[in-house]
Order: C-alpha cells, then structure tokens, then sequence
C-alpha cells in the first residue's frame, strides 16, 4: 500500500537525508505533507520525519548538553539548547526549513492524531532550534484550543517556554494567533463542540475560553504586555485591520475580550479606555457618511414619486411625459439603480462593516461597566500615567455576554442602509460616554430639544442633537470656539447626560 511505501521511503530518507533535498524527493513529500492526501500517508510521512529528527538528535551527541529548557518526551533523547538558528549549521536545519510550512499546516489539521503528530515534530524543532520560534506562535495558539486535552498542554508548555525567553516575537505575534484559533475553531472544533455557520455560537466558544485564558495569564502579571494584548485585538475593529478581519471573526474577538480573567480593575478600565479611544477618532466621520447615503436614499424616494406621476400622465399628455421622463429620470433605469452603482455599493458596505464593528465595541463596553461595577467617573479617572494600586480587588458579576443578535448582513441598496444607519445611530445614544483627558477641550453639547425644526440663534451652539432627519449631507452649523484646543480639528462627539 502507499502507506507502507512511505514508511520504506523514511527508512532510506534516514541513511541519506540528503535525498531530502532532491527535487523529486521533495514532490513525493510536500504531496504527502499536503492536507488533502490521505490519513495514512500524512501519518506516515510526519513519523518519518519525526524518526529523522530523533536520530540526527543522538547522533550529534545532545545528551551531553545539560542547558535545556524544554523537557522533550521520554522517547525523544535528552534535553538541549534552543535558540534561534542553532542548527543552521548542519543538513538538518535546511531540510526542516524546506518543510516546516507543511508541518505547520499539519498542525491545525482536522484529524486529531495528525494535529498531535506535527505538534510532536515542532516540540523537536524548537528543542534543536531548527527554527526561529516567533514562526510556530500563532499555530500554538491556536492549538491552545484543541479540544484534545494532550495538545493544547503541549502547545501551553512550549508557548510558556517562548514567553519567556522571546517575550518581544511571543507578544507580537498574538494577534495573528487568534485570527489563526479562529479558523481553526471553524474547521475542527465545530464538528466536536456543536455545528457554527460563520459565527461562534456560546456552546462552541465554551471549548475556546479556557486555552486563550491561559494565554492572557501568562502576560496578565506585566502591565505593558497584557495592554499591548488588549490594544492589538482593539486595533482589529479599525478600519485599517480590515485586511484579514471579517464580521463573524470580530464577533470571536469580542467575545474573547469580554472573557478575559481580569483580576485588577485597571484592566477593564484600560479596555474600556481603548475603545473610547476608537469610538472617539471613527464614530464622528463614520455617521456623516452613513448620513450622506441615507440623503441619497431619500433622493431616491422622491424621484420614485416623481416617476410613477410621471407614468400616470402618459396616458393623457404622451409627448409631455415624454419630455419630463427624460429631464427628471435619466440617472435611473430601474428601482434600485439610483446611485447604486457597484462602486457606491461597496463604498456603503465597507462604512456599514465599520458601523458593526463600533456596536460590537460599543456593546462590550456596556458590559464591561456593569459586570466590574464601573461607573463613568471611575471611567473618565483612568490614566496610563497612574499605576494601579497595590491590593485593589476587582469584583466580577456573573453576567453571560450575548452579541448573537448582532446583525451582520450587509445591506444590499440604500433602504437597508438607512436601517443600518439608525441602528448605529441608536447604538451611539445608549452609549454613555466617558472619554478621557483627550475630549476634556472639547465642549459639551446641551440636551436635544424635542421639537424637530430647527432654529438659528446666531453665534449660539446647535442645541439640536437629534438633528439627524433635518441633515442632508451638507456641514453642520457649530461653534468652533474650542478649535484651537483641539489643534485646529474639528471633533463631533455625542454625550450622554450623566456626563454633563
């Protein structure tokens, strides 16, 4: 069978491992090493590798070093340094590197014994330093929550080692591990821990919170880190980390903020902080946008009146509604295609992406207020400069956390992108903002009045802060007198009364 012709192949790959090199050699492995080849032979040909390893091992006389820090299995030889390169120097290095992305690959597969069978090879790897370590730090977070309990302790154990003698490569590399836990929760922990369909539904999020958890507690104890942390899956919801994000996964990143072993109360309130500092920079020029298609969609509406009047005197003035149907409706051929061209419809999407993303934070904040006790002055109070105080506890409620009722479908014309925008817009209104240091120049608007005209007072203030059916795309009328304070920028913020 193939199987036991790959299991003769690693037999004379041992005695020449240079025919690992060749290119026909390197073919039948890097197929065989593929995830779509057959159990057996991706079984088969990681052990073979696996046996190369474990032999250069005892032949290069590793158990004469005694400055290892990784323990290696019981079968595996002795312990040895790792360090970045350290095997560079001999035909083992090279041919790992050869096919270190395979293994790497292999790692996250579906099939649990061959997720255990490449982590094995990566526990040696690192144990010889074959490779740089920072290459392996997302797969290891990401097995960090494999349901198999003997591999996620594996990936814990070699992930604690990284942390400590490489914190710089192990913190900057995080981010991209949960992007990677993420699709690897799609694709394996979805068939053991309940079916998902492009979101992560609670049941399978409880398979996920204990190992990202122990990754958060391993920088928990350094303030620099565990914020650096926070900041880099914050830094996801901005329009600049769209490249690799969608909706669902900014649902899984939420979620995991929100699930975080917080243990002082700077860390929520740093969080918190965070993402006011988002919603401060984005929730401004984002509504105008939403505002600006919700005035196209309105322009639309009348010119749909237009048109069907203009039908109606067809049957009595032929050569006049002619004339008028070509002056007021050439922009439009069909019902939906006034100003929805491909180009304004991903525009409209693409600011509607955003507007999800700001509720997502939005909603993480409020829950993050309400189950640590933190009220707006606390919140307003919170500055990086001030190092928390030694022996202040944090009391947590238990509170589940539920965004599945988030609507992510992106609208499709203008008259479910104005549905989208009034759910923004209310989302901001619920809001209580507690902005820091960084809004204090900025001047605080009055409640709204309820009626819905609006009134000009000369030099006044717009007192209208519900003003929103009146806007059609144009500038608002505000007082700029705290326009040097802000650097010459202009800034619209919404505050909630409990902070006026």
């Amino acid at each position: 069978s193939d199987d036991f012709g790959m299991k003769a192949l690693g037999f004379v790959l041992i005695a020449c491992p240079e025919f690992m090199l060749e290119l026909d050699i390197r073919k039948i492995l890097e197929a065989s090493l593929s995830s779509g080849s057959d159990i057996r032979i991706k079984m088969q040909a990681l052990q073979n590798i696996n046996d190369y390893l474990l032999d250069a091992e005892s032949l290069m006389g590793i158990d004469n070093f005694n400055n290892s820090v990784i323990q290696p299995p019981e079968d595996a030889g002795s312990k040895v340094p790792v360090a970045a390169g350290a095997g560079d120097t001999n035909i083992c290095g090279g041919i790992i590197q050869l096919y270190w992305n395979n293994i790497l690959e292999l790692c996250l597969d579906v099939n649990e014994q061959v997720r255990q069978s490449a982590l094995k090879i990566v526990e040696v790897v690192l144990r010889q330093g074959l490779v740089h370590p920072i290459t392996c730090v997302p797969h290891l977070v990401a097995l960090e929550t494999d349901p198999q309990e003997a591999n996620s302790n594996l990936a814990h154990q070699l992930l604690m080692y990284m942390n400590e003698k490489y914190p710089a490569f192990f913190e900057n590399r995080l981010g991209d591990g949960l992007l990677m836990s993420f699709r690897f929760v799609q694709s394996v922990l979805a068939t053991t821990c309940g079916s998902i369909k492009g979101r992560i539904d609670a049941s399978t999020f409880a398979c996920v919170r204990p190992g990202i958890s122990r990754i958060y507690r391993l920088i928990r104890g350094n303030r620099i880190s565990r914020n650096k942390f926070m900041h880099s899956i914050v830094r996801k919801f901005e329009p600049g980390g769209w490249n690799c994000s969608s909706l669902p996964f900014l649902m899984y990143c939420t979620e995991i903020l929100a699930s975080l072993p917080f243990t002082c109360p700077d860390e929520p309130l740093y969080l918190i902080y965070d993402i006011n500092r988002v919603v401060q920079v984005r929730a401004g020029p984002l509504e105008s946008n939403m505002k600006m298609w919700c005035s196209f969609s309105h322009q639309k509406d009348l010119q749909e009146i237009t048109d069907k009047n203009d039908e109606a005197k067809k049957f009595t003035e032929a050569n006049h509604a002619s004339t008028c149907n070509n002056a007021m409706t050439e922009p439009i051929t069909s019902d939906d295609s006034f100003c929805v061209s491909e180009e304004n419809l991903l525009k409209c999407q693409s600011d509607c992406r955003d507007a999800i993303a700001l509720q997502l934070l939005l909603k993480l904040k409020r829950h993050l207020k309400i189950v640590f006790g933190l009220d707006d002055v606390r919140c307003q109070a919170f500055s990086l400069k001030e190092y928390p105080k030694a022996g202040e506890s944090l009391s947590r409620q238990n509170m589940p956390f539920n965004i599945n009722d988030t609507l992510i479908k992106l609208p499709t014309s203008f008259k479910d992108m104005v549905q989208k925008y009034q759910e923004f817009k209310n989302s901001l209104k619920e809001d209580t903002v507690d902005y820091s240091a960084y809004t204090a120049s900025i001047k605080k608007r009055p409640a709204p009045r309820t009626s819905r005209a609006k009134v000009v007072r000369g030099p006044e203030v717009d007192e209208d802060d519900d003003d929103d059916e009146d806007w059609t795309g144009g500038p608002r009328k505000l007082n700029f007198s705290s326009q040097k304070a802000n650097g010459g920028r202009f800034t619209r913020q919404r505050l909630s009364h409990s902070t006026l």
